[in-house]
């Protein structure tokens, strides 16, 4: 039995540049890949469409060409045009005979078919048309069809250049191209005058090669539909290192192998390891942890077309494959998954879904764990910074509903520090180091409104904070966490949840009391001793202070009289002729 260590062992290397002539560099080794994986997959009867895009002269279609030289080879029925599988005859003249019929046919051994569509291709030769030859014969004259390139290329590649060009200007072929690329297997259907139309199930990889910064543009943006029938897009980028240049104009000079012998001995050992890894690619697994990483992708990331994600599983198991395993690794998945995607979604989604597998592999059993650590810790968390934090951003979200809101904030927040044990001494510890808030500001008519920061111990109020608001979340943590502190603010907390359904409770400092329920007297505060303009603080500042929200520029009606052009008001103390003043008024006035 022929294996892969016979194979280096005689050839001594198998690499696919080497067989081809040609060089191997950072920036064509992903289509070097792609066009391997591609052939792999066709042999085992799963079409994998490429295209691969770049500057002009980095040797797209010079790679793409060169393996028709080296093709593995297919087995079909004896002069069959349509490269019958004798297993599996599809065609009109054999999909009617039983297998001993076949089997007197006989069978051959062909290269598989590597054929090309050109700008200047008709649907007739694309598809297929009347055999005029046997129209017109003066034996037998008959009505027969003649197959097309698509059809005569079942079970191998097509390829098309420029294709970008091809979808403006042959639309109609396009067209084509998505019936084939569309399925697995494709279809095609002749039609004739005269004749009943013929559809044909058709399995050939689609390889394509194409400039997008030159006219009409990248594939994607002229026909999208078609840009999403490919598995692959790969970049070809030129060589940067002066030493791999070089090496190409050494190869370009060399030209073909004096000793042809010795080249299709390579040629002939390359295709052998195809067949081989054909054979092994039945035997690798996918794990289910990574089907449902691949999956998530899907979700995760809102992706468009699920063909994304079923290129990436066919792309997995061939790449692990042409590395000898028998299991997917995640190594795998981040090799390929920017392959699938890189003509799906933009570039920055693009590089957040790379980002995000880099992590993954980086660190591939701690990202459980620190889930799981942060279950944890939202479900136990009793500090009185995390539970303003959470008020906070409860707040933020329910914007249009304020007033319900917060009335149900302070009621949960009074019923969760009665609830946990030493919430006094907790919030004493780490109001300071509240975490930084999801949202970090909200916006009310251009006035940027932060999320207020936790009080310090002692109740003290930091400017700007918000923090001597009656009935706000700074109050009730300042005052669990005040001068009583300990077991007198575990009490005091028990008594406000006793008190958090009535309304005029939440209007008293809770934490201060001695335990007993009784109202600690009010604390003198900036707010209370601050002077007021004719409607007291403004309507925007009661608004934040309710929602817990402190603005990030001073309330107008605070603002100094002598103030330029004219002392600060209120919008309420606005007449309605001043709210608009143009240009010409402003230099009368």
């Amino acid at each position: 039995m022929v294996t892969l260590g016979m194979i280096a062992a005689t050839f001594g290397g198998y690499d696919m540049e080497s067989v081809l002539g040609l060089v191997r560099h950072p920036g064509n080794d992903a289509l070097f890949r792609a066009v391997e994986m591609s052939l792999v997959s066709t042999l085992a009867g799963r079409p994998l469409h490429i295209h691969a895009e770049g500057l002009r002269g980095t040797g797209k279609t010079t790679i793409m060409r060169r393996v028709r030289r080296v093709l593995p080879r297919i087995r079909r029925i004896r002069g069959c045009l349509y490269n019958c599988d004798p297993s599996a005859p599809h065609c009109p003249v054999h999909r009617h005979l039983s297998p001993e019929e076949v089997a007197a046919l006989g069978e051959e051994r062909v290269p598989m078919p590597f054929l090309e569509i050109s700008h200047a291709a008709k649907i007739g030769t694309v598809v297929g048309s009347i055999d005029l030859s046997r129209l017109v014969s003066a034996t037998n004259p008959e009505a027969a069809l003649l197959p097309g390139t698509i059809p005569q290329a079942h079970r191998g590649i097509i390829f098309v250049d420029e294709i970008n060009r091809l979808a403006e200007t042959s639309p109609e072929l396009a067209d084509v191209l998505l019936d084939v690329m569309g399925t697995r297997p494709g279809r095609v259907q002749i039609e004739e005058t005269g004749l009943p139309p013929v559809e044909l199930p058709v399995l050939v990889s689609v390889w394509a090669a194409s400039n997008p910064d030159e006219e009409p543009g990248p594939l994607e943006e002229i026909r999208r539909q078609l840009s999403d029938r490919f598995d692959f897009a790969i970049y070809t980028d030129r060589p940067g290192d002066p030493g791999v240049v070089e090496q190409i104009l050494a190869a370009a000079e060399a030209g073909e192998p004096a000793r042809r012998s010795i080249a299709e001995t390579k040629a002939e050992l390359w295709r052998t390891r195809l067949t081989l890894r054909t054979a092994e690619l039945r035997k690798v697994a996918v794990p289910s942890g990574l089907r449902r990483q691949v999956a998530g992708l899907y979700s995760q990331f809102d992706l468009e077309s699920l063909r994304a994600v079923e290129a990436i599983q066919a792309g997995v198991r061939l790449s692990a494959c042409l590395e000898g395993r028998t299991e997917v690794q995640l190594a795998d998945l981040l090799r390929v998954a920017p392959l699938a995607l890189r003509h799906r979604v933009d570039p920055e989604l693009l590089r957040r879904v790379t980002s995000y597998l880099a992590e993954a592999a980086a660190q591939p059993e701690a990202a459980p764990a620190a889930g799981a650590a942060q279950a944890t810790h939202a479900a136990g968390a009793a500090h009185a910074a995390n539970v303003a934090h959470s008020a906070s951003v409860a707040h933020a979200a329910n914007v249009a509903h304020a007033a319900a809101a917060a009335h149900a904030a302070n009621a949960a927040q009074a019923d969760n520090a009665a609830r946990a044990p030493n919430v006094g001494n907790a919030g004493h510890a780490h109001a300071g180091a509240a975490p930084r808030p999801r949202f970090p500001g909200l916006s009310f008519g251009g006035v940027l409104a932060e999320p207020a920061q936790a009080a310090s111990g002692g109740g003290e109020r930091r400017p700007g904070s918000g923090a001597g608001v009656p009935g706000s979340t700074q109050t009730r943590a300042a005052g669990a966490a005040g001068p009583q502190g300990g077991a007198g603010g575990v009490q005091a907390g028990a008594g406000a949840g006793s008190r958090a359904s009535d309304p005029a409770a939440s209007q008293v400092g809770e934490g201060s009391g001695p335990g007993n329920g009784t109202p600690a007297p009010p604390r003198a505060d900036a707010t209370q001793a601050r002077p007021r303009g004719r409607g007291g603080t403004s309507w925007l500042r009661r608004a934040l202070s309710q929602l817990g929200l402190a603005p990030a520029l001073p309330d107008p009606a605070e603002l100094p009289p002598q103030a330029p052009p004219h002392p600060a008001r209120p919008l309420s103390a606005l007449a309605p002729e001043e709210w608009v003043r143009t240009e010409e008024e402003l230099s009368r006035s």
